[in-house]
């Protein structure tokens, strides 16, 4: 079957195209088609479903680049692999948390990614648990900032909790800020890319925002703020508990985790995550999303590694 599809915008090509041919090289390799412009227009060939499939993707492509919107190899992969995703890339634009120091539109790229966030709106306490790479701790500090500057709230507070491994903290130079910074370096980074080092600087110069060890928490009753818990699958039961009693009003809180990836000894008894996942769950104003493998935004190899692990766990299950 064939299938020509006219561009209406003859500007929007390049973009559809990606570089050199990227896009148009993508929708071939995973949906087994061959694509062709000419004359401004493309021409699809390949089965009747194929075809149809990547017809509909070339039409969303130009619709995004109609609206100045950026989309991703990463993207494109997701659409074409998962059959529910008939109006995925169509509907990115309307699902937009903020924008970057550099301009670019940070808005979720997965379907799971997309619950997570209408799940935050919603809700006063959020769980998202996944593997590696699924964009928890970033879309997290992204709906902080939105929060924030949106006047929502009136600071943001992020936590996790700190496990040495091999060296002793009190050994490493510096004070106690300096010692646990390098635990903290995904969150810095993403605060960079939303407000500039500048501005994180001047932020938490003034506590507006605060980055600190989860042992920090205890006592305190937060109100006003966004609270994020990173690496959730790494607290004890008890810490946990703390951890979410001190929710205040007009608060938020985020706790991000992969249960499958506990640093804690044995010894320490069941993961704080873990436990809260069973306890919590029927509880209204908190939910879990779980995201997936599928969810995965970095190298496409992220996605392969991470299902290869899962399955050498169920082997030894």
């Amino acid at each position: 079957m064939k299938e020509e599809i006219e561009v209406k915008n003859a500007k929007n090509i390049p973009n559809v195209l990606g570089v050199l041919d990227e896009n148009i090289k993508t929708i071939e390799k995973e949906l087994g088609v061959n694509i062709l412009l000419r004359d401004g227009k493309f021409v699809i060939a390949g089965s009747e479903m194929q075809v149809k499939k990547a017809s509909k993707i070339i039409k969303d492509m130009e619709y995004l680049a109609s609206k100045k919107f950026s989309f991703s190899v990463t993207d494109l992969i997701y659409s074409v692999k998962n059959e529910k995703s008939e109006d995925f890339l169509r509907k990115i634009p309307d699902t937009v948390i903020l924008h970057d120091i550099k301009g670019r539109k940070i808005a979720p790229r997965t379907f799971g990614q997309r619950k997570y966030v209408e799940s935050v709106l919603k809700n006063s306490i959020t769980f998202v648990i996944g593997p590696a790479g699924t964009g928890k701790t970033y879309l997290s500090v992204a709906l902080a900032v939105r929060y924030y500057l949106n006047g929502l709230t009136n600071r943001i507070i992020l936590t996790r909790p700190v496990i040495e491994a091999g060296e002793k903290l009190g050994f490493l130079p510096g004070d106690i800020q300096q010692k646990v910074d390098p635990y903290f370096r995904p969150i810095y980074d993403a605060l960079y890319d939303f407000l500039g080092q500048e501005k994180t600087f001047r932020l938490l110069a003034n506590k507006t925002i605060e980055i600190a060890p989860l042992a920090y928490m205890r006592g305190r009753t937060l109100n006003d703020a966004f609270i994020i818990l990173d690496e959730a699958q790494n607290t004890t039961f008890s810490q946990m508990k703390m951890f979410l009693t001190r929710l205040g009003e007009g608060s938020k809180m985020v706790i991000t985790g992969d249960i499958t990836q506990s640093d804690l000894l044995p010894s320490q008894g069941e993961d704080g995550l873990a436990a809260a996942s069973k306890i919590l769950k029927n509880i209204k104003g908190i939910e879990f999303v779980y995201l997936t493998s599928k969810d995965v935004v970095r190298h496409e190899l992220v996605q392969k590694i991470i299902d290869a692990y899962e399955k050498n766990e169920k082997k030894k299950e």
